[in-house]
């Protein structure tokens, strides 16, 4: 669901407030309805009332993990596409997070552009 007609929603999840500011400067000539949580338990409840198209997802928060928040976000909103950006970037972890359900993975520290890609080829699946 959008907060606007035809617009999508992308929500930003991460407990660095810098970063959430950073991806929301990035996106902000998207077109694109942005909102925010910083951190998983925070996520899944907007997640549930919100159910945006695309969310921008850090893995290692407080209170509850990405992974963790991901499992149940997969549960309350199956059609959101989950883009995880971390700074832990081992083939275990990416792995774990596409078996969890994530449509995309992009490390950090990330190029605009890394971002920008993920967030349309999730829009366009």
């Amino acid at each position: 669901m959008t907060n606007f007609d035809n617009v999508p929603n992308v929500l930003i999840v991460d407990d660095d407030a810098f970063v959430r500011t950073y991806l929301r400067d990035m996106l902000a000539d998207t077109g694109y309805f942005l909102s925010e949580a910083s951190n998983g338990e925070e996520a899944v409840r907007l997640v549930a009332s919100d159910h945006p198209e695309v969310i921008l997802l850090d893995l290692f928060m407080p209170k509850q993990s990405g992974l963790e928040a991901l499992s149940k976000i997969r549960t309350v909103s199956p059609k959101s596409r989950v883009i995880v950006i971390s700074s832990m970037d081992s083939d275990g972890v990416v792995e774990q997070a596409i078996t969890a359900g994530a449509r995309g993975f992009v490390a950090k520290p990330f190029h605009p552009l890394e971002v920008l890609g993920a967030v349309r080829r999730a829009l366009e699946a």
